[in-house]
């Protein structure tokens, strides 16, 4: 009898050690803000503008045409973001901003239009965790739920499912060793119809920029899991004395220049005037 006691005793304790030993939400958040730089150093950061090659994959026929575009993205404290996309004559091609509390995008072509509000939910949930990822969570009003790990491409992750204040979720695929996302599951919110459709991110070669980590590589990937985005960092800066006026609505396109009619209905009074 005391040798199954103490057979017992040995089973429960090495079962308690073994539950001790399972992270929690805190302790991959906590590994991902050490991996970033540390609570503070990324407290320090008020503002960050980044350059990125970006590269859209777009179905044509049965093959996929790439286009590539430099394309530069501007934040600022506390939930302030713009993403901007350039010609290769450096106009711009698209700009998407968000002030904190208005939203606006701009397409060539098509002009400027107000965001609807799921866009700006987002575009607000984005900036306010851009620099510090899960940094002090529950006072930015998000709920992590640690999820059982799972295996992605031969490597074991943790998984977090996050909800945002305004009740957006997503699946986060996270490094157990530094807690970086590798992954992201979301849905979001498509500019040509306005309704919420499956997103999937890609974030890769993780790089130190003065002190602050950041993915080398992003990709996007439609429903059916094909490659339609991909942007590659070239150049970061913290503490860039960015403006508020950065982040204003984007200029209205200018008119288009009169056609070749209007120029010979301005013109017909002077040549009825040499005959």
């Amino acid at each position: 009898m005391k040798r199954f006691s103490y057979s017992l005793t040995l089973v429960l304790g090495l079962l308690a050690l073994s539950c001790a030993k399972q992270p929690t939400v805190d302790d991959v958040v906590q590994k991902q803000v050490q991996t970033q730089g540390g609570a503070a150093a990324l407290a320090a950061i008020t503002d960050q503008v980044s350059k990125w090659e970006a590269k859209f994959l777009i179905p044509m026929g049965d093959s996929m045409v790439t286009a590539t575009v430099d394309m530069i993205i501007t934040y600022k404290r506390p939930n302030k973001i713009k993403f901007e996309m350039f010609n290769p004559d450096g106009s711009t091609a698209s700009a998407t901003v968000f002030d904190g509390a208005q939203g606006w995008q701009y397409m060539m072509g098509q002009g400027v239009r107000e965001m609807v509000q799921s866009e700006m939910d987002e575009n607000h949930a984005l900036a306010e965790t851009w620099i510090e990822g899960w940094h002090d969570y529950a006072a930015k009003g998000i709920k992590l739920e640690l999820l059982p790990d799972t295996t992605l491409v031969e490597k074991l992750l943790k998984v977090l499912r996050s909800t945002d204040r305004f009740g957006n979720v997503s699946l986060n695929y996270c490094d157990p060793q530094t807690g970086l996302v590798e992954r992201m599951e979301s849905n979001m919110t498509d500019p040509t119809s306005m309704t919420k459709i499956p997103s999937v991110m890609a974030f890769e070669n993780y790089t130190s920029f003065a002190g602050f980590m950041s993915a080398g590589t992003f990709k996007q990937y439609d429903q059916s899991g094909t490659l339609m985005f991909e942007a590659i960092l070239k150049e970061l800066q913290n503490n860039a004395s960015v403006a508020d006026e950065a982040f204003a609505a984007p200029a209205p396109e200018e008119a288009a220049p009169a056609d070749d009619a209007e120029e010979e209905e301005e013109s017909a009074p002077e040549d009825e005037a040499q005959m």
